[in-house]
């Protein structure tokens, strides 16, 4: 239901019959907050209506993290209302059913007509509005252009996906930044090489002081918003307490501003490596604003490029940080869109694919498919793909809902997902999945917990860096080997270990570090798929010198560790 504050500052804003008529109507997706780019730049806002839902079933489909709930919907309430300010007329709705099914319903009672809006980045407002559309919902797609790069770039680096076919993010990286110029003299990388990524390998021992982030408390607005997602989503994962993400436009860009200046010029030599005192170090934490359009990631490389330039954060730094946005963001969303969510893998699950033809607006670009697959009547089409290359299959523990364990580094991290919903790409990969491979978790368990545990996931991002690089449960689409380590790395990157019952230096034995046992085991029971990587020839090697009686005390204690994990109770939701 509306909440007072923010009900009575939309409602003067709310379309007249006239208003219905005269203007452009625009669906703004839940994840598209901006008037940057895109439909909302091509009239003035006297000829612009937006059309917004706020739709409880979608917030109830997953468990989400409160604090994503909070600043995805105080972005979209304040979003409605610095359009009103600029003289855009909003019809804000509130509903208890999917977007797709109150846009219809919304469509047919205001006479509204057929609505703009860029081709949704998640998989599942595609299906929904597909469906709405099968039942009446009318609808002009153009190209999502809060993107840094286009299908065609993709398709013109691999061409059409294929089955059995890998993918390296390397190639469409430098495609990418030869295209664009970012980082580029006379047709060559500034620096005389694409990648600095060898050099941004230091742990952080205090070297240098990590800045204060700002704060961005609750206005009256967001604190509705905390009411509303205690009371309607409390049972929901994590905590809305200390509640300080931006949530105006102004404080998205002051967010930003902030990062640029102060943690992009240091944050390329520490951006692998993990604190327990100090968790953001010095990444921007942009991307659950990023994610939502708040900001646009050719604005971010283009501010990151000229703070290069003039001397102001280094190229090693500089290029790390493009290297995420230009890079693997985009590949990963466009390895998503071309693998229907990695449906088209070998071993996930079967659809059973009906076409419902929609009708398309002139403007129309490869960007927007002509017509979506949807499951049929006994499928659900929301179910991920379940692509599990090593097989592994064992239900994700309660480590993950913040049960402690006992394994320190495990029990650092998660904390502070139940509390922030975020924590930096090191410890979402060498920590909270490392364990889960080594362990043979289920992939798909562990994509859908950081689906919901995260303020910045949505499908396009958490499918394909779950299942693939993560896990490697894509069988090598997207990694060239198994991101997977002993207690030796995470020593060496963190300060985790010093404080930790467990001893990074010893495997076997009272005290000894399960990461150890757990990596020789994780290598040994997938030797038939693994042995044969290239990349992996020095682990497997040092495998086969072991002695038989020690592979016996390995695997006991790797299996002790396992049935530690799994003794505890997982909460429900």
């Amino acid at each position: 239901m509306p909440q007072p504050a923010f009900a009575r500052l939309i409602e003067p804003h709310r379309p007249s019959a006239a208003d219905i008529l005269e203007r452009r109507w625009i669906y703004i997706p839940y994840d598209r907050y901006t008037d940057r780019t895109g439909p909302l730049t091509e009239q003035t806002a006297g000829q612009t209506g937006i059309v917004i839902v706020e739709s409880t079933a979608k917030a109830l489909r997953r468990p989400y993290h409160k604090k994503k709930l909070i600043v995805l919907i105080s972005n979209m309430r304040h979003f409605a209302l610095e359009q009103a300010a600029r003289g855009v007329k909003v019809l804000y709705h509130f509903s208890p059913e999917s977007h797709g099914q109150a846009l219809r319903k919304l469509q047919a009672e205001q006479k509204l007509p057929p609505l703009t809006v860029m081709v949704p980045a998640e998989r599942e407002l595609r299906l929904d509005l597909a469906s709405a559309e099968a039942a009446g919902l009318q609808l002009r797609y153009v190209p999502d252009t809060t993107w840094a790069s286009t299908t065609r770039d993709f398709l013109d680096t691999y061409g059409a996906y294929k089955t059995g076919k890998s993918y390296v993010m390397d190639r469409f990286y430098r495609r990418m930044r030869q295209n664009s110029g970012v980082l580029m003299a006379n047709a060559k990388p500034i620096g005389g090489q694409f990648s600095f990524d060898a050099e941004n390998r230091n742990p952080y021992k205090g070297q240098i002081p990590i800045p204060d982030p700002p704060s961005f408390p609750p206005d009256a607005i967001t604190e509705e918003v905390i009411a509303l997602v205690e009371a309607t989503y409390g049972h929901h994962f994590g905590t809305s307490a200390n509640f300080a993400l931006p949530c105006t436009q102004a404080d998205c860009d002051r967010m930003w501003k902030f990062a640029l200046e102060h943690l992009l010029p240091t944050f390329g030599p520490y951006e692998d490596a993990m604190r327990d005192d100090h968790a953001q170090l010095f990444h921007s934490k942009t991307s659950v604003i990023l994610n939502l359009g708040r900001i646009l990631a050719i604005d971010l490389i283009h501010d990151v490029e000229a703070a290069a330039q003039a001397g102001q954060i280094p190229l090693a730094s500089a290029e790390g940080f493009i290297r995420q946005l230009l890079g693997w963001r985009e590949f990963m969303r466009h390895l998503h869109e071309q693998t229907d969510g990695y449906r088209l893998l070998a071993g996930s699950i079967p659809q059973e694919p009906r076409k419902v033809v929609q009708e398309v607006s002139p403007n129309q670009t490869e960007q927007a498919a002509h017509a979506y697959d949807l499951p049929g009547a006994n499928a659900d089409p929301y179910a991920g793909a379940t692509p599990s290359a090593l097989g592994a299959s064992l239900p994700l523990p309660a480590v993950y809902w913040g049960v402690k364990s006992g394994l320190y580094c495990m029990d650092t991290v998660v904390a502070e997902v139940v509390d922030e919903g975020w924590s930096h790409h090191i410890t979402r990969l060498m920590v909270l999945s490392n364990l889960a491979n080594l362990c043979g978790f289920s992939p798909r368990e562990l994509t859908d917990w950081f689906w919901f545990a995260y303020v910045d996931a949505y499908d396009w991002v958490v499918e394909t860096n779950v299942l693939g690089m993560a896990t490697y449960a894509d069988g090598g689409l997207t990694a060239t080997k198994p991101y997977v380590s002993g207690a030796a790395y995470i020593n060496r990157m963190s300060n985790f270990c010093g404080k930790c019952q467990y001893d990074p230096k010893k495997a076997l034995g009272p005290g000894s570090c399960p990461f150890t046992s757990l990596y020789w085991t994780f290598l040994e029971r997938n030797e038939a798929v693994l042995s044969g990587n290239f990349r992996m020839q020095m682990p497997y090697n040092t495998l086969r010198k072991k002695k038989p009686d020690e592979l016996v005390q390995l695997r006991a204690r790797a299996e002790e560790a396992i049935a530690h994990l799994q003794s505890f109770p997982r909460p429900e939701y």
